[in-house]
This record gives structure tokens, C-alpha cells and sequence, in this order.
């Protein structure tokens, strides 16, 4: 272990050893707030704990999602508390910088029902500013505590034996930063050889999912199971953080079809992405000598089991404005069998009259949309760009002409089975923008206007008829 790991966990338990800060004394920085934090909720102090957390504080479990308000959080964890009387959290290691703190963990408790008791490691990420836990993102993995609960049965992992003999370690002289990005970068390009040759031989890499600790040419057979199960898996960082004194954070999301056998489980040829936190630690050649990564099974094995949620049919999206809700019908058909990309048709419901500054010419009635263009960029995850008109009619001649083109930008994601909910910037441009009236605004065109926007849409279904009355 690293001086400043060290320093950091003797940091904390010679806070939790003095014991909270006096009434009215707030902790002056992340580690103390997370130390102090850490041993109201071991106390089941639930009003000192929240004390912690800044009134627009959130929490994202990433096991089970989505993530929720400080009401919730206390809520939560009041049950907890009560459901399980001995419900703690244990330090395995803990990192900071002046703005987050990493926990790696164990989450223990006896469960009231079986009498089992309940070890669940973790991962979590505190982000700090002024003095109050901002969020708090949990890594963790929801199918152990089943097995041990009896509700699930145990994974058969096989023997971890690499095809190949593997390669000695070879130097890289890159810094934490830098070593971590090449990592990623032989990761996204299955080079299990080249993964090793970044390897110390007597690393210790833990995997959260199975729960047990791994030597390196035991992570170099898990590498080659899964690039088999997943033969286009890459993995896009979300957040990397640099900790200092050779560890780094990175929260990322690994995608790939499941297109080959993986621990037993045969194809289906579903999308598969799951959010995955790693800690990792380089020494001064940049070498690996250290490594923990965490997701959730339960997730995992759901999307290699299940179809993402069908884009086809009739959908009703309401985007709020300052005059009321703007209703639009959008009718998405899929253009391929994998519907990796979605054409959607859009007709507004009613008529706003939101732009009379801009298109002061503009009937709002005649507003026009061509549709969309939809492209499949995660599970149940599209990027889209979509194309409309602003028009009018001219008095003299009754032709209808346009005063105005809008694109929007849009990102948007199923919530659930028959909910999507997206955003966006929309831009808007000027009728003489489109000097060549081709439809569309010229190149190295700039938009007059450019506003982000929002929307939530409801899948048309079966609706509940009514009882005439005699």
C-alpha cells in the first residue's frame, strides 16, 4: 500500500476513533465530511447523518437506478436501519482530493428473515462543494446478497486459466493519468496480452462481481471470456480522477452485443451496457500493481437475457414551455432488424405562438415538421436530429412560404417500456439563411437562436374505455 492511502485510512480512523466534530463545528474538508458522515450513519444517527448533505444532495445507486433526492436517501436509510439493527459500513480504503472522496467498502447487516449476514463491497464516489455531499454514486452488486439469501443460485465461474502464457510485465514510464488512458485504449482493442504486459506480476485485482480477489493471469482469462461474449465490447470513461499518489478513478460504460458464449450463457445477440467503476493503482513505472472494478450482475444478465424496449409505435411527447405544454405526435418505424436507426414522423397537436419576436410573420397553424432521424447509441439510448419549418401565408398571392428553419439535436432514452424521456438544443434560423432554398440552412450558417429544450413521451396503448350511461 501506497504512503497516501496509508495516510488517508489513518486519516479516517483517527476521526472515527476522536468521534464527531463538537455541536455546531462543521468539518473543513471532503475527507472529514465523509469520515464524519460515515460514523453517524455506523450510529444510525440518521438526523446527524443527513446534516451531511446538501438540501439538493442526490444519490445514485447505479444497481438500480434512477437516481434520487435527499428525502429519498433518508427515507431509505431510515428503513434500513430499522429493518437491520446491525446495518454498518466498513473502510476497505478511502481517497480524496479537495473535491471527492472514494470509499471502497464492505456494506454488512444480518438479515432479520434467514439469519444470513450480508457482506456487499462497493465503491462509492462522493462529490463535495462547500462544506455538503453534493451526490454520492454507488457501485455495488445486487446478486450476492440473493445468493446468499437463497433467492439465486450461485455463477458458475470456471477455472481462470489464460489460453496463452502470458508475457512479462513491460514499463510503460507513463504517469497515473496517462498509463490509466492506455490501459483503456489495449482494453478497447481485447489485447489480453498487452493488458498483462501493463501488469506488475504480484498485482491484487478484486472483482466486485464475483466477489473474490484475482491474481493477473486470472484477470487475463476473465479478459478472454468476456472480449469472447462480447466480441465488440469498448468501453466509453464517463469521469476520471486523478487521487493522487498513483490511484485513479474512472467510472465508464462497457457496450457490446452478447454475440458469444460468456460464463455458461449462450448468445442472444442483445445489446448489453452497464455503468462500471474501477480504482486503480500505477507505481512509478506505470505499471499496474493494483485494481478493483465493480457493476452490477443482476443488470448484466437481465439485458443478455432481454430485448431492449421496442422504439415502434405511436408516441405523444409534451414539451414544457412558459405558455403551457407544446403536444406533438411522433410515429417512429425502424429501418433495419437490429432498429439501430429509427425515421420518425412529427405532427403537433396544438399551436403555440412562442417565436412572434423571431418569426413575427409566422401562423403558428401552418407550423411544419419534416420528422426525425434516429440512431441507436446505447441500450434504449438514440441520438437524433429532427427538421422543421416555421410558415406563413402571403396575403397577395395565398402561397405558403416559409419564414423560419428549426433543427433540434435531441438525446433521448427509454425510462420505461412505454416512457422516453429526451433534451436538446434547438436551433432556428432565418428564412434568408437558405439562400439556395434547398430546405435546410446554408453552410457556415450560425442559428439566430439557440435553446435547449426538454420533453417526456408516452407510448400510445390500450386505454380504458368508458360506461355509457343509459
Amino acid at each position: 500500500m501506497n504512503t497516501m492511502a496509508k495516510y488517508l485510512i489513518i486519516s479516517v480512523a483517527a476521526v472515527l476513533a476522536c468521534g464527531l466534530p463538537a455541536a455546531g463545528q462543521t468539518p473543513a474538508d471532503p475527507l472529514a465530511i465523509h469520515s464524519a458522515q460515515l460514523a453517524a450513519m455506523n450510529a444510525h444517527d440518521l438526523d446527524k447523518m443527513m446534516s451531511y448533505w446538501a438540501e439538493d444532495g442526490m444519490y445514485d445507486l447505479v444497481s438500480q437506478p434512477p437516481p434520487v433526492p435527499k428525502a429519498y436517501v433518508r427515507a431509505g436509510f431510515q428503513q434500513r436501519f430499522a429493518a437491520y439493527p446491525d446495518f454498518r459500513m466498513e473502510m476497505v480504503r478511502v481517497l480524496a482530493t479537495d473535491k471527492v472522496v472514494v470509499e471502497e467498502g464492505l456494506t454488512k447487516y444480518t438479515d432479520t428473515k434467514t439469519g444470513v449476514k450480508i457482506t456487499i463491497p462497493h465503491v462509492s464516489i462522493y462529490d463535495i462543494a462547500d462544506g455538503k455531499i453534493k451526490k454520492v454514486t454507488s457501485y455495488n452488486d445486487r446478486l450476492g446478497p440473493m445468493v446468499l439469501r437463497g433467492q439465486a443460485p450461485a455463477p458458475v465461474i470456471p477455472p481462470l486459466i489464460p489460453s496463452v502464457a502470458l508475457p512479462a510485465p513491460e514499463p510503460t514510464g507513463l504517469s497515473p493519468l496517462a498509463a490509466n488512458a492506455e490501459l483503456v485504449k489495449r482494453w478497447n482493442g481485447h489485447e489480453v496480452a498487452g493488458i498483462a504486459k501493463m501488469t506488475q506480476k504480484d498485482a491484487t485485482i478484486f472483482a466486485g462481481p464475483l466477489g473474490r480477489a484475482l491474481s493477473r493471469a486470472e484477470m487475463a482469462a476473465l479478459n478472454e471470456m468476456y472480449f469472447q461474449g462480447f466480441s465488440q465490447a469498448t468501453i466509453k470513461p464517463v469521469r476520471t480522477v486523478d487521487l493522487g499518489g498513483g490511484w485513479i478513478l474512472m467510472e465508464y460504460t462497457a457496450m457490446s452485443p452478447h454475440d458469444g458464449l460468456f460464463l455458461g450463457a449462450a448468445p442472444l445477440g442483445y445489446l448489453v451496457e452497464i455503468r462500471v467503476a474501477w480504482l486503480a493503482h500505477f507505481d512509478t513505472t506505470g505499471l499496474l500493481t493494483q485494481q478493483s472494478f465493480y457493476y452490477d450482475n443482476v443488470t448484466m444478465t437481465t439485458q443478455m437475457t432481454t430485448a431492449p424496449f421496442p422504439p415502434e409505435g405511436i408516441w405523444i411527447t409534451a414539451v414544457p414551455t412558459p405558455m403551457g405544454n407544446y403536444l406533438s405526435k411522433t410515429l417512429y418505424t425502424a429501418q433495419d432488424p437490429g432498429k439501430t436507426k429509427l425515421s420518425g414522423t412529427l405532427e403537433w397537436i396544438n399551436c403555440l405562438p412562442l417565436f412572434k419576436e423571431l418569426y413575427p410573420d409566422a401562423d403558428p397553424s401552418l407550423d411544419y415538421s419534416v420528422g426525425g432521424q434516429a440512431v441507436m447509441v446505447g441500450r434504449n439510448k438514440y441520438d437524433a436530429t429532427y427538421l422543421g419549418y416555421s410558415r406563413k401565408i402571403n396575403a397577395k398571392t395565398g402561397a405558403v412560404e416559409i419564414v423560419g428553419i428549426w433543427t433540434l439535436s435531441a438525446h433521448f432514452e427509454f425510462v420505461a417500456l412505454d416512457r422516453i424521456e429526451g433534451y436538446g438544443p434547438a436551433s432556428y434560423y432565418l428564412a434568408a439563411q437558405d439562400a439556395d432554398q434547398d430546405g435546410f440552412p446554408d453552410a457556415g450558417q450560425k442559428p439566430v437562436v439557440c435553446l435547449p429544450w426538454s420533453w417526456t413521451c408516452k407510448r400510445l396503448t390500450a386505454l380504458p374505455g368508458c360506461t355509457p350511461t343509459p
